[in-house]
């Protein structure tokens, strides 16, 4: 799909693409085919933002955290996953919504973005950052004003 809809971009001089992988492509987790596929979206991204970027398609991906899709429900409502584990481990305290992913792929589509190609955005509630604070006993509470 993306050789056809790149190469047609590259040939008409302009374009957009926004690629989605997720977070479990940027770290080690016991997901040894996922993390490894999500991983080689990421480098994807990255190679065909450098193989297109002269003919003015612009190639970004989006990685998700923890998003509230109807697979993920399924599994809070048979009690395979903790909602408050998952939210306990991201610095923002929450879950993502599908909502906040399609913003994020929007703004990489829109013209506001028009230079930027090759990133690998992590929309993850922080995530990502918040992980290694669980030796340290987790992430601070909010400070009262």
């Amino acid at each position: 799909m993306l050789r056809g809809v790149g190469s047609a971009m590259a040939q008409r001089g302009r374009g957009a693409i926004v690629n989605i992988a997720s977070v479990a492509g940027m770290r080690s987790m016991p997901l040894h085919a996922y993390s490894p596929a999500k991983a080689a979206v990421i480098s994807l991204g990255e190679c065909l933002a450098g193989e297109w970027g002269r003919a003015g398609v612009r190639v970004n991906t989006v990685s998700p955290g923890y998003t509230v899709t109807a697979a993920l429900q399924g599994q809070i409502d048979l009690g395979l996953r903790d909602p408050g584990k998952l939210k306990a481990n991201s610095a923002l305290g929450c879950l993502i919504a599908p909502s906040d992913i399609a913003r994020a792929v929007a703004f990489l589509l829109s013209d506001q973005a028009g230079v930027i190609t090759g990133i690998n955005l992590p929309v993850d509630a922080g995530w990502l950052v918040a992980g290694s604070w669980s030796t340290f006993g987790g992430v601070r509470a909010a400070a009262s004003a």
